[in-house]
């Protein structure tokens, strides 16, 4: 959907006409069975009901990752991601799966799509070209990147 040419919703009188390179997200809420676009290695996106939560998780998750990180591949991995869109939109989301030499930029902004999960019943979809910025804590000791990429060190980016 989001490398699609424009999205039309309606038939006749009216009907409206969205550029997808500027959808962030599309919620999904529904008890029947929704497309998931797999990502390599990972069991599970949740999308997290606020900013509140994502902190509290942190609080709590952070510390143990820095003492005990995963570096082999096929150990648990955990992370917890802040995406900023265009225009001020948030989304938190918790992450499991196992660890993979797989590049996590290759991994978010590669995809055509990154499919979550949300609380009860629903399917959460997120345009990865609206994307601005993606604040990762995770539990992996190392991280790769792809060759090119600009990789800088500072206290927050």
């Amino acid at each position: 959907m989001f490398r699609s040419g424009p999205v039309v919703i309606g038939e006749v009188n009216p009907f409206t006409v969205l550029n997808p390179d500027e959808i962030c997200w599309v919620e999904v809420e529904t008890h029947l069975e929704t497309l998931k676009m797999a990502m390599p290695d990972v069991d599970r996106i949740r999308r997290l009901a606020d900013r509140a939560q994502y902190e509290a998780l942190l609080s709590r998750q952070w510390p143990r990752w820095q003492k005990n990180p995963k570096g082999k591949p096929g150990d648990m991995l955990e992370a917890l991601v802040e995406i900023s869109f265009r225009g001020g939109l948030e989304l938190y989301l918790h992450v499991t799966g196992r660890v993979a030499k797989i590049s996590l930029a290759d991994a978010i902004f590669g995809a055509p799509a990154i499919t979550g999960t949300m609380e009860p019943d629903g399917t959460l979809y997120i345009n990865p070209k609206a994307i601005v910025r993606a604040r990762i804590y995770h539990s992996i000791s190392e991280v790769t990147y792809p060759t090119g990429i600009w990789v800088a060190t500072a206290d927050d980016v």
